[in-house]
């Protein structure tokens, strides 16, 4: 079976290889994206100049010409070329180093050495990091030359490093010297260059300078089990040789003298090069201690003071049960003066930040949103979880609820009531004391109608009321139970701003900034198969054209050949009773052909439920709330239906339909619906 490399040609890319054999043909498709090159071992790893050896891995390719491979900065000969397996020849100049492989111009640098004798060579560099002054050891081999055919040069220098000794045939080592930056290291033996395998680090010795909290302000004292941060400078240096192991680890210990009492921890995700933030040991005591921090390669001499705060203890609570918003203060000692340090939480919900009485105790108000019943009760202070012991536990009472109001007209954007009738308040743990009880409309008291039930208080409303909202305060109860906003129904019975939306003068449109009006749509309404724009037509500008300047909802414009069916309407709810349902200035109008167009209420939730024309002809179906309730527009300038409903309707449909078979108009200047008993 002949294998197929998904390999790209330096010269151009291939989409697809053409096999033909005989009158058959086949296409194999190859991705367009580089296969992923790997290394993964090397045999022999030692060897002289001369030598050959191989190279193993995936994805070299078989295309001899477009693969490299070097020993540190030396590139090899290479012999043969598969797939899997590179083999190479070892060219004079070539040193110790490690193993580089480049594919199509894609490289991969690996950490397998290979070693040549007979000439100098570095096998390793210990440490690959280090501060100015420090010495750095080289290992490897035929290094017996004296210092002075040596020349190792750091990355920034054009001088020699000076060594700690004489060179010995395995090693030598040098001085970081002053001016050294972070990059390669060169190396000549006698004018001859020496491969270095590995960056080096020229590390900056760290500094601290102040203790903060986690609100970022200065602050040397905590409690003990508190988290602080350290800031300073070079505390975390980046390693140009990331796998290097660390000589050591990032050490934050509190002292009393030259005595360590305890050793911090330190929060390892939030480590920078800038902060360390660790947890101040839970087993301090309160007192004076100094703080001494280590890098892995360093002891910070600098010593900073921090001071731990007494344990708050709590003493007492004012009480264990309440409402929800009632008032709790936690006594005790040693609570501190900060309230942005303090978070109290009843179950799982958090208190608003809390506050403190004269006496330094806590206060705080139960909750809004809690399940009634027990609540544990949680103290934390600088994030130190601290012990309620027998106050531990608030059990919250279930709060009133306002959930209706029987005897006022509930419609979509509004609740109406009549002056002068009785409502009812529906809800839950009202109680049955009304001497507890105290009901607001509004900045007015109302007088409650006899006996309350736990469920239950009638009112009546007020003559001269208008609007406002109903407001419950309950003795004992530490909120105000809100109920909605109530309207006084209006003299003429005109309810369509609280039924209907954008259904009079002026309309609003959409899609056009800046303008009232719009040619593709129109506010609240939502439309289907209304062609040629129809929607809100007639802008606030035009003028000397007999247009009304306010607008008007038009269903089917000038200049269409076909509208079969368009639909305009809005979901909406009524409460039993009658209604008249007004359509102003209806205008129907055709070029040629016919146009139809009804106004419908129906029950319904979706556009399917609003019926339609056949061909022309009304689809007549049940009139009343149990099927549609349709009126067949003609050419007069105003029109109603009535609606005598005998239940409420929580799922209606306001629509016009239109049907039309040429060039036809329909539009109107206002949708309004009156109570009429």
């Amino acid at each position: 079976m002949r294998k197929i490399y998904n390999y790209i040609l330096s010269a151009f890319f291939i989409s697809s290889l053409v096999a033909c054999d005989g009158q058959d043909e086949e296409i194999i498709h190859m991705q367009n994206q580089d296969p992923v090159v790997t290394v993964t071992s090397i045999s022999d790893a030692v060897g002289y100049v001369g030598n050959e050896f191989t190279i193993y891995g995936t994805n070299f390719g078989i295309v001899a010409n477009d693969v490299e491979v070097y020993v540190g900065n030396t590139k090899l000969q290479l012999i043969s070329c598969e797939d899997e397996e590179l083999t190479v020849k070892i060219p004079e100049g070539t040193t110790a180093g490690r193993i580089s492989v480049v594919v199509y111009g894609q490289r991969v640098d690996t950490q397998l050495m290979y070693d040549v004798l007979g000439v100098p060579g570095i096998r390793t560099v210990i440490p690959l990091y280090g501060f100015v002054g420090d010495e750095i050891k080289f290992n490897g081999h035929d290094l017996g030359v004296p210092s002075a055919h040596y020349k190792v040069l750091f990355s920034g220098k054009e001088e020699s490093a000076a060594f700690m000794a004489e060179p010995e045939m395995e090693s030598f080592s040098v001085k970081v010297p002053e001016g050294a930056q972070s990059g390669a290291i060169t190396l000549t033996i006698a004018d001859v260059p020496v491969n270095v395998s590995g960056q080096f680090t020229v590390l900056q010795h760290a500094t601290v300078d102040k203790v903060q909290n986690t609100a970022g302000e200065d602050s040397n004292q905590g409690l003990a089990g508190c988290i602080s941060v350290i800031t300073g400078t070079n505390l975390k240096p980046e390693l140009l040789e990331s796998d290097i192991e660390l000589p050591g680890t990032w050490k934050v210990e509190f002292l009393q003298g030259t005595e360590i009492i305890a050793t911090g921890i330190v929060d390892m995700e939030q480590l920078s090069n800038e902060k360390i933030t660790l947890k101040v040991p839970e087993m301090l005591t309160a007192g004076n201690y100094k703080i001494a921090v280590s890098t892995p390669f360093e002891e910070i001499k600098t010593r900073l003071d921090y001071t731990i705060l007494p344990k708050p203890i709590v003493t007492g609570i004012s009480k264990t049960e309440g409402y929800v918003n009632a008032e709790v203060v936690i006594s005790g000692t040693d609570f501190g003066n900060k309230a942005s340090d303090i978070e109290v939480k009843f179950g799982e919900t958090v208190c608003e930040v809390p506050t403190f009485d004269k006496d330094g105790n806590i206060v705080v108000r139960v909750p809004a949103g809690l399940q009634a019943g027990a609540n544990t009760l949680t103290l934390t202070i600088q994030g130190v979880t601290i012990s309620m012991g027998e106050y531990g536990v608030f059990e919250v009472y279930d709060t009133p609820e306002i959930t209706s109001i029987e005897g006022a007209y509930n419609f979509p954007y509004g609740i109406l009531v009549k002056a002068g009738s009785n409502i009812t308040i529906k809800g839950k743990n009202f109680g049955t004391d009304a001497n507890a009880i105290v009901v607001m409309l509004g900045e007015e008291q109302i007088d409650i109608n006899g006996n309350v039930t736990a469920d239950a208080i009638s009112i009546t409303v007020p003559n001269d009321f208008t609007s406002g909202k109903l407001l419950m305060k309950i003795q004992d109860v530490d909120v105000d139970i809100e109920g909605p906003e109530l309207v006084i129904m209006p003299e003429d019975g005109d309810i369509t701003q609280y039924v209907l939306k954008n259904s009079v003068q002026p309309f609003k449109g959409y899609g056009f900034e800046g303008k009232e009006w719009d040619r593709d749509g129109l506010h609240d309404w939502k439309k289907t198969n209304i062609k040629n724009g129809g929607g809100l037509q007639y802008p606030n500008n035009v003028t000397g054209t007999g247009r009304d300047p306010k607008g008007c909802i038009a269903l089917h414009q000038w200049g269409q050949t076909q509208n079969y069916n368009g639909k305009m309407w809005q979901e909406t709810s009524l409460p039993k009773g009658k209604y008249r349902v007004n359509l102003g200035g209806i205008s129907l109008g055709r070029d040629k052909g016919s146009v139809k167009a009804v106004f419908v209420v129906c029950r319904g939730t979706k556009v399917e439920d609003i019926p339609e024309y056949d061909n022309g002809t009304w689809r007549e179906k049940q009139k009343g709330v149990e099927g549609e309730i349709v009126m067949e527009i003609g050419h007069s300038e105003d029109d109603n239906i009535v609606l005598d409903l005998v239940e409420n309707m929580n799922d209606l449909i306001v629509s016009f339909v239109v049907w039309a078979n040429s060039t036809a108009w329909a539009s109107f200047t206002s949708v309004t619906v009156h109570l009429v008993e």
